[in-house]
């Protein structure tokens, strides 16, 4: 009985052999070569809708070329910009307009200083801050000044202070704190 088990064994053995044998190859080397396969599929995928997105964009680069190009025409069209030899003078100009609204209001310019800008894409801003006396009057000239000045002016970091005390019959005397804001191109821009 033994002696017919063994056969009987040996072929069992055999076959099973036969069988794993494929399946363990399948598993080490069939399986991650398709999975590769796979992954650079779906690798190339993901690239080429990256460069069909990057084609779509540079193809758009003449036509926004051309629109900044007409923004920045009708910018300097509009008086937008400042346009100057340098910095302090432009900060000149526009303290020259200020002061000039706050003495025909019987204003006192208490102090002013040029504060560092920042820059924005291709344009330089050129900060002026301003202490002021006077009354509403001058406020009111101030910021007319400021807002029909040509080029443009902007105002930032506002603040209005008025005396604790005051009389009926005569106007309050404010304390006027403010920042002016131009700005010119980069130089190179």
């Amino acid at each position: 009985m033994i002696d017919t088990l063994q056969p009987l064994l040996r072929r069992i053995l055999a076959i099973g052999i036969l069988c794993v044998l494929p399946l363990l190859t399948w598993l080490a080397v069939a399986e991650p070569l398709i999975a590769l396969v796979v992954d650079r599929q779906t690798e190339i995928a993901a690239a080429s809708e990256r460069l069909e997105r990057l084609r779509t964009t540079i193809s758009r680069i003449p036509e926004l070329e051309r629109r900044a190009a007409a923004d920045r025409q009708r910018l300097d069209d509009a008086g937008g910009i400042w346009s100057g030899t340098s910095e302090a003078a432009i900060a000149t100009s526009m303290q020259d307009q200020i002061r000039e609204a706050i003495s025909s209001s019987v204003g006192i310019i208490k102090s002013t200083s040029q504060v560092r800008g920042a820059d924005v894409d291709a344009l330089q801003t050129i900060r002026i801050r301003f202490s002021v006396e006077g009354t509403l009057d001058t406020v009111l000239k101030t910021l007319e000044v400021i807002e029909t000045a040509r080029p443009a002016m902007f105002v930032d970091n506002m603040t209005i202070a008025a005396p604790a005390i005051t009389t009926p019959d005569k106007s309050p005397l404010l304390s006027l704190d403010f920042e002016v804001i131009g700005y010119t191109r980069k130089p190179g821009s």
